[in-house]
């Protein structure tokens, strides 16, 4: 695995694991995800010893599940994978230049107030 195809599949495995995990998603389906998981859980013992509802709600957790699955459709498909990361690594990269931007924002505002303030 080149390093360019393992950066784009780590890309995309925190974009689902986050969708996964922290947004409502397309027609709500994450969401419903996850409360059907929390239902699951509070109804069966098994679901809450094994901490099913983590694997969903938890990006930490589901980014392992979901980078084990990356995994085998790559040795699956190879190279083809790249079809499904990409989108989904274009997706992350967006997001961190906007948390870039708003960094930036921040500070600038920052800057600008102590500036008034030392007038």
């Amino acid at each position: 695995m080149s390093l360019s195809i393992f950066f784009y599949l780590g890309l995309a495995a925190w974009r689902l694991a986050s969708l996964l995990a922290n947004e409502d998603g397309p027609w709500m389906i994450f969401k419903r995800l996850r409360q059907q998981a929390e239902k699951w859980c509070n109804k069966y013992r098994f679901c809450r010893e094994l901490g099913l509802y983590d694997l969903i709600a938890c990006e930490w957790c589901n980014s392992v599940w979901i980078g084990i699955g990356l995994t085998i459709l790559y040795l699956w498909v190879g190279e083809t994978i790249l079809y499904l990361a990409l989108p989904l690594a274009f997706s992350t990269v967006a997001i961190i230049i906007k948390y870039i931007v708003q960094i930036l924002q921040s500070a600038q505002q920052f800057l600008e107030t102590k500036d008034k303030s030392t007038e």
